[in-house]
């Protein structure tokens, strides 16, 4: 099978655009950034719920554990640092809650399901095969969707836009697995369907998604390494199915189980939740969810995001440097990125640095100038594909509050 060019093999022992687009709708829903302080409600003092993690994390719950990053924190480095890297773990097996790795010593993946004969694997037998490493976004299906919340409440933490990462990680890939144990997949196979090791409360299953067969063969890989080191407890170690370009949700962490299948899994975390409406919903409205009438969180829509000036920072007047970062699902690369001072009546172009995986982000820039008073700093990305965000992200409110991309608006003071 041939390898995809945007893999990048390793060692296998390396553990002006028209005012009209863009206002249809367009009252300043979600002004809200990033938190303008580093900590959290309710959070008075600096410190973490994970060792190794930056203290400065907010934390919005501990119980299931979900901690998002400050935006100026991701301004530093095009990869993010596995201390300063968001979490959001729906339930979490025992003594995962650090940035040090489990062992895979005695760590097995289950696979079965529409196979000629089902095999074991054991997770420490995978380091000695072939590896790749692939720089990505990493971002949770809600991230941004307290954007949400000026039109009607959603369900769900209420993010800013810290639930996300650019991170680089390595392992096998699963058409690697597939040649390595021989697994004969019945041709009616259209599913992967992957969960792990975590330990939900009362009756609740194992955590688990499935994601298209084509797809996952072409793409995914079960991930032993997030950058230099192994794979991180808190994120997934020892083991994670991993596909670039997809929301966080379907990278299923501390992976015990594959199986393919002809249908998409029933589990809850696969319909009702994390999924979309297929046609647009009035904000408010409740919303019966099957497999015909909704789309599950797989491709990443495209994004773009402000890291700096932050929410309501206090500015001097004159020209003012703003940056932040765009991407998609990988389909396509970010075309160029539009900034407006005046409420999209004009733009302009945004200075690029593309990455060299078309998952990653590309990180932007640009000079405004700004006058004294409250001012709006507007941004919004297109890819080559010609896709791009809405002016109004309120048009694709759902229940759940998930894939908000509308046009990003942030608001400072000036003078």
């Amino acid at each position: 099978m041939s390898k995809p060019s945007f893999f990048r093999f390793i060692p296998s022992k390396a553990g002006g655009v028209s005012r009209r687009e863009f206002l249809a709708a367009s009252a300043l829903a979600g002004v809200a950034a990033c938190s303008a302080s580093p900590l959290g409600a309710g959070q008075p003092e600096l410190k973490t719920p994970v060792p190794g993690k930056d203290p400065r994390l907010m934390v919005h719950s501990s119980t299931p554990l979900v901690m998002e990053t400050p935006c100026e924190l991701l301004l530093g480095s095009q990869t993010t640092p596995a201390d300063l890297l968001f979490v959001r773990n729906n339930a979490q097996p025992q003594g995962s809650s650090t940035i040090k790795p489990l062992t895979a010593n005695n760590w097995k993946i289950e696979v079965g399901g529409m196979l000629a004969q089902a095999v074991t694997i054991h997770a420490a037998d995978l380091a000695a095969l072939d590896q790749v490493e692939h720089e990505m976004v990493l971002q949770c299906s809600g991230n941004s969707r307290s954007l949400f919340a000026p039109s009607a409440a959603t369900k769900g933490t209420q993010w800013g836009r810290g639930g996300m990462g650019n991170v680089r990680f390595a392992g096998v890939r699963l058409a690697t697995l597939v040649d390595r144990y021989q697994l004969k997949i019945d041709p009616g196979a259209r599913f992967v369907t992957a969960s792990g090791a975590d330990e939900p409360a009362g009756a609740e299953q194992d955590f688990e998604h499935s994601l298209p067969l084509d797809e996952a063969l072409a793409r995914s890989f079960i991930a032993l390494r997030l950058g230099d080191q192994p794979l991180p407890a808190i994120h997934g170690g020892p083991v994670r199915l991993v596909t670039p370009g997809y929301y966080g949700t379907m990278q299923i962490k501390w992976l015990n189980k594959l199986l393919f299948t002809a249908e998409e899994s029933h589990h809850t975390s696969q319909i009702p939740h994390y999924r979309t409406p297929r046609a647009p919903l009035a904000p408010g409205s409740s919303f019966d969810f099957t497999f015909a009438n909704s789309d599950p969180n797989w491709a990443m829509k495209v994004k773009c995001v402000v890291l700096s000036p932050s929410v309501a920072a206090r500015l001097a007047p004159g020209k003012v440097k703003v940056e932040g970062v765009a991407f998609n699902d990988g389909k396509a690369p970010i075309e160029s990125v539009l900034v407006s001072t005046n409420r999209g009546e004009s733009w302009q172009k945004a200075e690029i640095t593309r990455p060299t995986s078309p998952y990653a982000w590309s990180r932007w820039r640009a000079e405004l100038p700004l006058g004294s008073g409250k001012q709006q700093i507007w941004a919004q990305a297109i890819d080559a594909l010609g896709r791009g965000q809405p002016g109004d992200g309120a048009v694709a409110w759902n229940p759940q509050g998930y894939a908000w991309n509308g046009v990003e608006k942030i608001e400072v003071e000036v003078g």
